[in-house]
């Protein structure tokens, strides 16, 4: 016997079904020499005549017929694990690495991560917080949040989170004792807190650019401790609106005119379409972009 090719089983089923070799032909989009090769390669591989051949087409054969609920059975069989196999390719589960710097991971992030759980509670979230691009390509992250401008690296899908305006934000204690700016030149003179590190090392010389006379007495290594002198009144902080527009401690007096950060979705193009991997990306430009409406 010549070895079984489960594939030439539809070819037999669709001419029991319908009696010809032709009519078989047009419901598989195949010719109809197609149909009669693979018909007697399963007759072959089997050792029995399934079909009589006549001017009037196909007959079953008794032999046939007594096969033919295993035939269909293998049909079944092979349906039933095509189902099996995309169900598992839709199942959302796994440990999915998300990484971002600290003030998104901490204030954009943080409050979606659990209605994200609640949602696909088979997955387990990492998060790495760091400044550093981590190499998507090499495997060192799943997902990363980026601000800044769109990502060009190659092989890579950046999904845009939207723009965020740069405001001045100050502590109530702090607008008490130095009064609250309400222009871009109302700023010169007050104190800031600067970055000497990543993105806010570039937020102090954009501050510095437009407004020549403003003081950096104090500079963190930590965004976090950026924003917790802040809230301590040492002085007032350029922080992207979309994440602290209702910060407790903080408010913004003075939106810098012009200046915006964009945040993006970054992922591999090999990584896009798994099933955790899409799904996050789904969920985190949905809910990222209903709280910057709210």
């Amino acid at each position: 016997m010549s070895p079984l090719d489960w594939n030439d089983v539809r070819f037999a089923l669709a001419a029991a079904r319908t009696g010809s070799a032709l009519t078989a032909a047009q419901a598989l989009k195949v010719s109809q020499p197609t149909v009669g090769r693979r018909i007697a390669a399963l007759e072959t591989a089997l050792g029995v005549t399934l079909f009589e051949r006549s001017q009037t087409g196909l007959r079953i054969t008794d032999q046939g017929l007594l096969l033919l609920p295993r035939l269909e059975a293998v049909e079944a069989a092979a349906a039933a694990l095509e189902v099996a196999a995309r169900a598992e390719g839709r199942r959302v589960s796994g440990v999915l690495r998300v990484t971002t710097n600290e003030i998104i991971a901490n204030y954009g992030l943080a409050p979606a991560l659990r209605e994200f759980r609640a949602q696909y509670p088979q997955v387990q979230v990492e998060v790495i917080v760091t400044d550093d691009r981590l190499d998507l390509a090499a495997g060192e992250a799943d997902v990363a949040i980026r601000g800044g401008a769109r990502p060009t690296e190659a092989g890579v899908f950046a999904r845009r989170l939207g723009p965020s305006p740069l405001g001045v934000y100050g502590s109530e204690d702090y607008y008490a004792r130095h009064g609250r700016p309400a222009s871009v030149e109302d700023l010169n003179g007050h104190v800031f807190i600067g970055g000497d590190s990543g993105p806010f090392a570039v937020l102090e010389r954009i501050i510095l650019g437009i407004v020549p006379g403003a003081r950096i007495d104090y500079r963190t290594s930590s965004p976090l401790n950026m924003i917790a002198n802040a809230r301590h009144g040492l002085g007032l902080a350029v922080l992207p609106a979309a994440y602290f527009r209702r910060e407790p401690g903080l408010s913004a007096c003075v939106e810098l005119p012009g200046i915006e950060v964009e945040d993006w979705l970054v992922v591999h193009e090999r990584m896009r379409h798994v099933p955790r991997v899409r799904a996050f990306l789904d969920f985190a430009a949905a809910f990222e972009a209903a709280r910057r409406r709210a």
